[in-house]
């Protein structure tokens, strides 16, 4: 099966025009392609764009007459990936018309490695705003925490007030011949310049705020605020912290799992959910499990199922913005919950629907794990995390 393709389930209806149905066509006769894109609503086109694979996905929208209106209807963290997998040159045009949640994805699902931010990253992302326009980046200024801010201009130059009495240092910039910014490169003078110049003559508030936290804050503290807000908004994305996310490797056996009451439903309510299924449930024992249950508790369950792939994401140390890592996340979680299905029917002697029902996913995935070790925590060696990581690799059986 296309790696771009959605799994249906039986009786779901067909789309008119898929993403990359839509991309074919454009791609042929972009004439035809961008007719056939005016005749789907905003939010038709969105969904459509996230069916496509990410590193086309701005391929797409430059084909839609109104880019600026599709783009922020896409997943908060969407656009980070898309621009990730297609590269940081696609960066601009894209975080001028995206969200303001948006924005402050890009650096969330980026710029931290675990519980430290990769502040490489984040420069990167300051050249992509300069880029995109002073506006753009005027609202960064304003979206972004404050501390992230701080912490990437501490990294580019040393900041100093100079007195009316004595002479500035040779080459430092100044925007009010009090404050002087000394740049650490030729690039960070290009960087400072503009983020000083565009915050003094547009923001004045957010000038002296950083003015004030560069001369005055501490780097620890400024980065445990730093992870202390970025924790909060990945909670609301739907990815727990690591401590959280580790909970998923604790073993489990099927004897151990717990039962839970679900109500008796009506037989009208027994349909076939009409959502999309990620690809990576095509032919598992989990989709015929979704199939038997009615549409509203399938989606309900297929929704703890993609909590179980953020889970293994985050414990997993992947990056979240590489087009990989949720797909492969979501791979290993609907193996593990397959391999738990399986064994807790048979336990049971119930059918695969009724266990799924009346079993936690996190809980069928934990009794997988315990079965086969291939779905156990990759080794800190193959995380790219060390020793001093925070996390103990002892806790982990």
């Amino acid at each position: 099966m296309p790696e771009n393709e959605t799994v249906r389930l039986p009786g779901a209806p067909a789309e008119d025009a898929s993403g990359p149905a839509l991309l074919r066509l454009a791609r042929s006769s972009r004439a035809a392609g961008r007719r056939a894109l005016q005749r789907l609503s905003v939010g038709q086109q969105a969904e459509a764009c996230r069916e496509l694979r990410p590193e086309v996905r701005s391929e797409f929208l430059m084909l839609c007459d109104y880019p600026e209106q599709v783009v922020p209807l896409l997943p908060e963290a969407e656009v980070a990936i898309s621009i990730r997998a297609s590269g940081m040159s696609e960066a601009a045009w894209l975080l001028e018309i995206a969200s303001p949640e948006q924005r402050v994805a890009c650096t969330d699902v980026d710029c931290w490695d675990g519980w430290t931010l990769d502040r490489g990253r984040v420069v990167e992302w300051v050249d992509a705003l300069i880029e995109a326009g002073r506006p753009t980046l005027l609202k960064a200024l304003r979206e972004w925490d404050p501390e992230l801010w701080l912490l990437a201009l501490g990294g580019m130059a040393d900041v100093a007030v100079v007195g009316k009495e004595e002479d500035p240092p040779d080459g430092w910039m100044t925007q009010d011949g009090v404050v002087y910014w000394g740049a650490h490169s030729d690039e960070d003078f290009a960087r400072v310049r503009e983020i000083a110049q565009a915050s003094f003559a547009e923001d004045t508030a957010r000038y002296w705020q950083l003015v004030y936290g560069l001369l005055f804050e501490q780097p620890p503290e400024l980065e445990e605020y730093a992870l202390k807000w970025h924790t909060a908004r990945m909670g609301d994305l739907g990815f727990p912290d690591l401590e959280q996310a580790m909970e998923i490797y604790r073993p489990l056996s099927a004897e151990s799992a717990p039962l839970l009451d679900v109500p008796e439903e009506d037989e009208e309510a027994a349909v076939v959910p009409a959502a999309p299924l990620p690809r990576q449930l095509g032919g598992t024992l989990l989709a015929e499990a979704l199939e038997g249950l009615r549409g509203d508790r399938a989606a309900e369950v297929l929704g703890y199922v993609l909590g179980v792939a953020n889970c293994v994401a985050v414990a997993d140390g992947l990056r979240l913005s590489e087009s990989e890592s949720i797909p492969a996340a979501t791979e290993k979680a609907v193996r593990g919950i397959d391999l738990g299905l399986r064994e807790l029917a048979a336990a049971r002697a119930m059918p695969v629907q009724d266990v799924l029902d009346r079993t936690r996913p996190a809980d069928l995935f934990r009794i997988g794990v315990t079965l086969d070790d291939t779905l156990r925590r990759p080794p800190a060696s193959e995380r790219g995390e060390d020793a001093e990581a925070g996390v103990d690799e002892s806790d982990e059986s």
